[in-house]
């Protein structure tokens, strides 16, 4: 039986390098993925102070344009090519499939120029108001969550798939397509070989961090939908029964110094490490060397942070938030606790730390769990969606 052609994929992902926020390691993991299939990807994304020009990240070919830094964005830019330009790279790269990663403004340029040549086009839900806007005063925060959707509507008419990442997604923003609109729910899943239990070597030394506590750890950006402030509130109320606490907050955001000023008001500073950007090995260990895994967070739409803590075996605490689809990785694995809500999540925290066992048991449940969200079968899953618009006159 013959195989079928290797795929031509464009993803759309204006600041493609510039950091490890969720989307932008989902979006390169799974081009990784595709790209060791034997199919050809590209990305076309923004110019920045470190990436300038035309370059590779992770050894595909990335197109960079013209473009403007996002304020408080961790390093993100909106990309401004021509319709023209990117016509060129579609018909050079000789690309069948336009995948819009993120709906910036090089997704509106690519849709025109995907739709011009005939190109197929498929949208990932990456985005929801709760990830752009928490900035903004609450007064005009839900005229721009109406726009911005009515945007995403524009971008999800455009395609002939839609991709939502967690089965909550699907329900939160499938009303903004057709109802006969093709789409499908694929996690954007976990790599085991990669996320697994291993030796930290010498991260303890390297962040300071004591071997005498019970480490929690926070993986994510330092923005206000995560809510990490209830985490650092609920420091006190933990201590005041189980003084030997450490708390690892690994990411980076403008939010930094405004929590760091938080521990130091609430006298757990001490108590708190906060380790920047790392690399992926140092998250690793960053996991490895944590008890359990915290995320306080008010929106995910998945949460992949949750499925690498639990195939490192790290019981987990949630946040019990509507806007998360992250809640619904607890089972046997952890606790969910009332959102922002500092001292009951210290109370499912001290459940954990006052229980080796519970703690053991848990964990286990994690790794298994994380099991069902192997990246592998994600990966089939968007290549039979790439197969099918290509498929479809």
């Amino acid at each position: 039986m013959d195989q079928p052609s290797p795929l031509r994929i464009a993803m759309i992902c204006d600041p493609i390098g510039a950091n490890h926020a969720g989307v932008l390691v989902s979006a390169t993991r799974f081009a990784e993925q595709l790209r060791d299939r034997g199919h050809h990807v590209v990305f076309i994304g923004a110019r920045s102070k470190q990436n300038p020009d035309h370059d590779y990240h992770h050894d595909m070919r990335v197109y960079r344009f013209r473009s403007i830094p996002i304020p408080k964005s961790g390093g993100w830019s909106l990309a401004f090519p021509t319709v023209r330009e990117v016509k060129q790279i579609l018909t050079d790269e000789r690309i069948n499939v336009v995948h819009i990663i993120l709906p910036m403004s090089g997704a509106i340029v690519a849709v025109k120029a995907a739709r011009d040549l005939g190109v197929k086009i498929v949208a990932h839900s990456h985005s929801q108001p709760e990830n752009l806007f928490m900035d903004m005063p609450k007064v005009i925060q839900p005229t721009l969550g109406n726009l911005w959707n009515k945007y995403l509507a524009w971008v999800y008419s455009k395609a002939e798939s839609i991709i939502y990442p967690s089965k909550m997604a699907h329900s939160l923003l499938s009303h903004l397509t057709d109802p006969g609109k093709h789409s499908v729910v694929i996690s954007n899943g976990i790599n085991a070989a990669e996320f697994r239990t291993v030796d930290v070597g010498d991260f303890y030394e390297r962040y300071a961090i004591p071997r005498d506590t019970i480490n929690l750890v926070f993986v994510g950006r330092l923005f206000p939908e995560k809510s990490i402030d209830t985490l650092i509130k609920a420091v006190p109320y933990i201590t005041k029964r189980h003084p030997k606490v450490h708390v690892m907050i690994v990411g980076g955001g403008h939010l930094r110094r405004k929590l760091e000023v938080l521990a130091e008001d609430l006298g757990v500073a001490h108590q708190v490490t906060f380790l920047g950007l790392v690399s992926e090995e140092d998250k690793l260990f960053a996991y490895n060397a944590s008890d359990i895994f915290v995320l306080p967070s008010f929106a995910e739409l998945e949460g992949m942070v949750v499925l690498e803590a639990m195939a490192c075996g790290k019981p987990i605490i949630i946040s019990d938030s509507k806007m998360s689809a992250s809640r619904y990785f607890v089972e046997d694995n952890g606790f969910l606790f009332e959102t922002a809500n500092p001292e009951h999540l210290a109370d499912r925290a001290l459940r954990l730390i006052l229980d080796a066992e519970l703690r053991k048991e848990m964990g286990e449940a994690s790794r298994e769990k994380s099991k069902q969200y192997d990246i592998h079968r994600s990966v089939d899953s968007l290549e039979n969606v790439y197969r099918e618009v290509t498929q479809n006159k």
